[in-house]
Parts: C-alpha cells; structure tokens; sequence
C-alpha cells in the first residue's frame, strides 16, 4: 500500500491558498522520476477522482508542457478521503516521492502535512488522447484525466468480474507469431501491441459481461496507477451492445462429426462426491458440478461423433475415473451412448493429466489397439499422444487420429536450447518441435500398418500459428483444415489478451478431400470468467473447440 499521512480535512482560507506553490508539472520532470524525489512541496490543483483506501488524484489546470510533464500527482492520503470531492481545488504539503514497484511508479505526494480547500465545483480537466501510445506519452500523462478516443475494444476480459479489462485501439490484439514470423517481425508487433493497449478499471462492482471483440467507443478516466502499472481509472461503465457467439452448424447427416476440446482440467475428485480439492481442477464439489454443467452444455451443442481431449484428469478408466465421468456426462448431454479409448494401462504418461479419446459405437468402430507414444520426446515434456484407427459403422470406411497435448509455454528454464529464445516463440519450443518430428514417422508406420492413408490429428499443441512445431506439421504436407475452411485470422486461446490458434485439426490429403466443414466455435476464450454469462455453454473452458465435419460418402473439397 501507498504511505499514507494521517491528517485532519482540509481546511479552508482564500489566504492560505495564495501562498506559493510548486507547478506540478516540474514536480513531474520530463524523466521517469521526479526530479524532486524526497523533497518537501507545495501543491494546488483540482481533484479529479477518488480511490478508495489509497488516496486521490489531483491535477493543474492549464497548457503547462504537453507531451513533455504531467500536470497531475497522486495524493497518498487514504484518511482525507471521506472529506475530498471531486472538483474541489486544494493547496497541499507534503514530500515527494515515487510510489508503486520498481519497475513501474507514479509520482506521488505522501506524508501531507497541511491540506487547504481553496474552492469548489471546478471544472474538472480534459486532455483527449489517441492510442497508439507509447511509453514516454504515457509517463507525461500520469495522473491525468483524459478522454481516449472513439475506438476502444475489448482485447482481454479474463479479470474483468473484479472490474478491470484491457482495451485496445480498433480492434483486439493478434499474439505477433499467429501473424508473423519469429523474430524481429514478431518482435515489431509485440510493441505494436503494447502502445495499442490499455489496462482499465470500471466503476463500481457490477462490470458488464463483456466479450473480446466488443467495441465501446470513447472513455473518460484518469490515467491512475494501481502500485504495479498505469491503468484508466474509467468514470462510467460502458454502454455497448454484447456480441453473442455464432450459431453452430447442425451435424451432417450423413457424415461425422469430429470435435477437439480443452477441458480446462476436468477432475472429477475421487469420483464418489469427494476427494476436493484437486490438484489441477475444481477446488469444491460445488465448483466441479458447475464445470460439468458448462460442459454437458456445450457437448449437447456440438453432439460428437469423436471427440479428443486435453487436460482430462490421468487416474485411469475404471469406474470412478475422471474417464468415466466424462464418458457418462457426452452420454447424458448428448443423447447417444459413448464409449472410452483406453489403451490398457493405469495412466497415459506420467503427468496429472492426459489426453482421451470418445466416440459414439453407433457410428465408429474401433479398429486394431489403440497405440502410445512413449519415446523420449514425451517423458515429462509433452503429454504422450494416443492413436486409434476407426473404422465407419456406415461404409467400413477407415482413417486414423491421433490427439496431441503438446509442452506448454510455463515453467521456463534459464539455461539451455529450451529457454526462451526473444523470438517470440517462448521457451520449450524446441522440445515442442522435437515431439511433432518423432510422431510424424510413427503415424506414417501406424497408417501404413493399417492400410489407410487417412490419418487426422488433433490436439492443443501450445505454438501460435507460424511458430516451429506448426510448420513442422505443414512440412510433412499434413493440411490445417480449419485455415483451410475458415480461412484467416484464426484464434482458439487468449494469452494476456493477445488472442492466436493452438488448438488444431491437420489431416492429411488423402483424409482432407473427404473434409465437409472445419471450424473454431468461439465459446469460449472470447468470455470473461466467473461471471453470469447468456448461454449456460460458455466460458466452459479456456480454450475454443475446433470442429471437423467428415463425409465419406463421396471425396469434397474446400473450393
């Protein structure tokens, strides 16, 4: 917290006021810090806003040096609040000092000796900005009221049930590798990003539940601090329309239907009621019936024919496993039995979680053993993968999939070819690259045992769109059918509000001509959390569904 003087309110005397006073914005300097860091000053300025339990927000009217100096200071002075308004004009003494963590302050006034309301119902002051806006433009805006302009839109809404979202000028941020390559392209848009975006914190307790992508025009705010980082103190909360999310397409009648799905740590306890917390999922039984609820939602939509999943709890298949539970949830929700890929052994890999593989025995059968990936590329990195080859109840038509949950981005070491690089690409991306490379020969060998050529692979693999083990995939001349169908941009995951694909469908040609639809469903990575959202299916995960529509009937094409 912010120092804090304990103090009397303000008083009042004309007189007093006409005494000399330092402008605020050479308390500001032009640098980083004030130049009159831990010295004594004397202020006067107009109150702008409030922050309850920290202090306020004080700013001189005027030109002073625009671009160069704020002309605004924080008062820490949480005990004077309950006499301070906004639109007041006050003379203060105090001591200088940068207040908030190292790597980012706001100046301000701490300590306050003597405080002195010369006036009332001030007009409030109005500098009206434009982003893009980079670093030092912010610093000389400090504290300062301003109204950013006609083009705001939600970029990152994940801690928006708190209040607090991040915007972004014209539309929401592209993570820089989903569009460009590693390095110094991706690099130029990463700062792009950072001077189009903006923290902001809404009025009051009851925010809105606003999607990604929801444009709210102009607001008005002062440019606050929080004791970390700059962000918008908005006045009002957003008037916008809610953009709901597109209406799925209906099953094919005659084809299957594919859907790849994070779960989002899908632990069902010890499967008798008890056993919370987790160790990844749900802390409560409460909280486990009520991720269980968004997911049999969202699977009574999309009504799999074959569904791959990731983050899936890895305690077995009997009949308290998270397998189980999820078997018999598709079962309920959907209407149609389903069945579990279990490859004959207690856990798939050593991680907590693992990837599944469900399907309906009215219309697939399996064919031969489900088959592992256990080779050193998937021990303690990647998840290991899990292949099956099925066959058409419909046809006898076979093809083969295999479901993927590739080494995520955390956990970075500080050594060694896995640490991040500056590339853009984050760190583990070599082993993330190395795992793609040892399956690719491994699914040619399972096709070939099986005698197709038809082989579909799925999963979360954790690289953006134009990152290593993405073109690893494309190298082998697999086709990404959801770029394929959708075209671009794509995005199924938001990361710090910068939204990119992770979540893939690649098939290979001879699998891609029999191809009817493909697609992300955004039903979730666009929606805030905890929050009351409109239809009971969202926000059941942290990452979209991609959807994969198949009709063997006759070979099709994307054209």
């Amino acid at each position: 917290m912010l120092a804090a003087g304990c103090s009397p309110a303000p008083e009042s005397g004309p007189a007093v006021c006409e005494a000399d006073a330092v402008p605020i914005e050479e308390i500001q300097g032009e640098d980083w810090y004030s130049p009159l860091e831990n010295r004594p000053a004397t202020v006067r300025g107009v109150v702008t806003a409030l922050e309850p339990g920290r202090g306020f927000y004080l700013e001189q009217p005027g030109d002073g040096r625009p671009g160069k100096s704020s002309r605004a200071l924080f008062v820490a002075d949480e005990d004077r609040l309950a006499a301070i308004r906004p639109g007041q004009e006050l003379q203060l003494s105090g001591v200088v000092e940068e207040a908030g963590s190292d790597r980012d302050t706001i100046t301000a006034l701490a300590a306050i000796q003597s405080s002195t309301v010369c006036g009332e119902n001030r007009e409030l002051p109005l500098t009206t900005v434009d982003l893009p806006m980079g670093n030092r433009a912010r610093e000389a805006l400090e504290g300062m009221r301003v109204r950013v302009a006609e083009n705001l839109v939600v970029t990152d809404p994940y801690s928006l049930y708190r209040g607090v979202v991040t915007l972004s000028e014209d539309s929401a941020l592209r993570v820089p590798t989903e569009d460009a390559r590693p390095g110094a392209p991706a690099d130029e848009l990463a700062q792009r990003n950072r001077q189009r975006s903006l923290l902001t914190k809404l009025p009051g307790t009851a925010a809105p539940a606003l999607p990604a992508g929801t444009a709210l025009g102009a607001l008005t705010g002062v440019l606050g601090h929080d004791g970390r980082r700059q962000r918008l103190l908005a006045e009002t909360s957003p008037a916008a329309d809610v953009p709901l999310p597109e209406s799925l397409p209906p099953a094919p009648v005659s084809g299957l239907r594919v859907v790849n799905s994070n779960l989002l740590n899908f632990f069902n306890g010890d499967g008798r009621g008890g056993g919370f917390p987790t160790e990844r999922g749900a802390e409560t039984p409460a909280e486990f019936d009520a991720q269980r609820a968004r997911t049999a939602a969202a699977f009574a939509q999309l009504q799999p024919d074959l569904l791959a999943v990731q983050e899936l709890e890895n305690d077995g298949f009997d009949r308290y496993s998270a397998a189980a539970t999820l078997r018999e949830l598709l079962s309920d929700a959907t209407g149609h039995a389903f069945a579990v890929i279990d490859p004959g052994t207690p856990r798939i890999g050593g991680d907590v979680i693992t990837v599944g593989l469900f399907y309906r025995p009215d219309r697939l059968r399996p064919t031969g053993p489900p088959q592992v990936l256990a080779s050193a590329e998937f021990q303690g990195l990647s998840r290991q993968p899990l292949a099956q080859v099925f066959e058409t109840r419909e046809g006898g038509q076979r093809f083969l999939v295999v479901v993927n949950h590739l080494k995520s981005k955390g956990s970075c070491p500080d050594e060694g070819p896995n640490r991040a690089q500056g590339d853009g690409q984050g760190c583990w991306n070599p082993a993330r690259t190395a795992a793609v490379r040892a399956q690719l020969p491994w699914l040619q060998q399972l096709a070939a045992a099986a005698d197709t050529d038809r082989i579909l692979v799925l999963g979360d693999m954790n690289a953006w769109r134009l990152e290593d083990p993405i073109s690893a995939f494309r190298a082998a001349g697999l086709v990404d059918l959801v770029e394929e169908w959708q075209g671009l941009p794509l995005h199924s995951y938001r990361f710090f509000g910068q939204a990119g694909t992770l979540d893939y469908a690649f098939a290979s040609p001879a699998l891609a001509q029999h191809s009817r639809a493909a697609y992300i469903w955004h039903i979730n990575a666009d929606w805030p959390r905890n929050m009351e959202l409109p239809q009971p299916w969202l926000r059941m995960s942290d990452h979209d569904p991609v959807v994969v529509d198949l009709d063997f009937s006759h070979p099709a094409s994307s054209d």
